[in-house]
């Protein structure tokens, strides 16, 4: 499957997933009225009627928070159609170790070290990948990060990154 398409998939899943909740959302405020309705008909909370105004506030109670999760889910899901929208702008590149880094990180570090004598370092962070290089010649530092994209599975057809020398650094994922 083709980049592109993955990327369209993935945000009409989560445009789904929106509007299922939406709906959902919907019925619920539905069902919570008619409880608050019930209320109302009972009248006052006296002692004949006291378990009957406890059980319609437990239900009362269990529907918003049924409604607070699906406006958290709602919004879960509109961040990840957002960064899906963003992930589309770029052009990502699978390494020979199987990492995904968006290539014009990696080229902007190459062209920043072309020419130079310089070494590598590398820490993995749940994020991301930070890339560390000492010039050996003056001893000036830098350092970029590479994010590695685990939600892209390998059936996804990515171009194989073979430019520069950064298939020869120690880079592992």
């Amino acid at each position: 499957m083709k980049f592109s398409e993955w990327i369209s998939k993935e945000v009409k899943s989560c445009e789904a997933e929106v509007t299922n909740s939406k709906n959902s959302i919907e019925a619920l405020q539905s069902e919570m009225k008619k409880a608050q309705q019930q209320k109302r008909e009972l009248g006052r909370k006296n002692d004949d009627n006291r378990e009957q105004h406890a059980r319609i506030e437990e239900r009362v109670t269990y529907i918003k928070s049924r409604i607070e999760s699906l406006k958290s889910k709602i919004s879960v899901r509109k961040t990840s159609i957002s960064d899906f929208k963003n992930l589309s702008k770029t052009k990502p590149v699978r390494l020979k170790t199987g990492a995904v880094v968006n290539s014009k990180i990696i080229d902007e570090m190459l062209k920043k070290l072309s020419g130079k004598s310089w070494s590598i370092e590398y820490t993995q962070y749940p994020d991301g990948l930070q890339i560390a290089y000492i010039n050996v010649r003056t001893g000036s530092k830098g350092s970029f990060k590479v994010y590695h994209m685990t939600a892209i599975s390998n059936s996804i057809e990515l171009p194989l990154f073979e430019k520069g020398d950064i298939k020869e650094c120690s880079i592992y994922l």
